[in-house]
């Protein structure tokens, strides 16, 4: 079986026969080897965005009461205080073991 490959920059779209053409590869079984083998579960659950900068995890909007001091706080660090919000959250969540991998 050949091996195709496809070069596509940040910011490209793919063509209508690129698009077919990865469909049609993701189609073909997979078949590992001793050099490839197939991954774990845990392994597959830290997998990291190779380029965090495209990733975009899915939020949830909710309503939460959190002390005033701790939003003017965060308010304070300037534009992205709800995102260090988050990011906090993350931090205090994996510290108490609530959630074990990253974003």
């Amino acid at each position: 079986m050949a091996t195709v490959t496809m070069t596509l920059n940040p910011g490209d779209r793919p063509t209508k026969e690129q698009i077919a053409e990865i469909k049609a590869a993701s189609e073909k079984p997979v078949k590992f080897t001793d050099d490839a083998p197939e991954l774990t579960d845990l392994e597959l659950s830290e997998f990291k965005p190779a380029n965090p900068k495209y990733y975009r995890p899915i939020k949830k909007l909710i309503s939460l009461r959190l002390d005033t001091v701790l939003i003017e706080a965060f308010k304070s660090t300037g534009k992205g205080y709800q995102t260090k919000i988050n990011e906090a959250l993350w931090r205090g969540a994996q510290e108490m073991g609530i959630v074990t991998n990253s974003k």
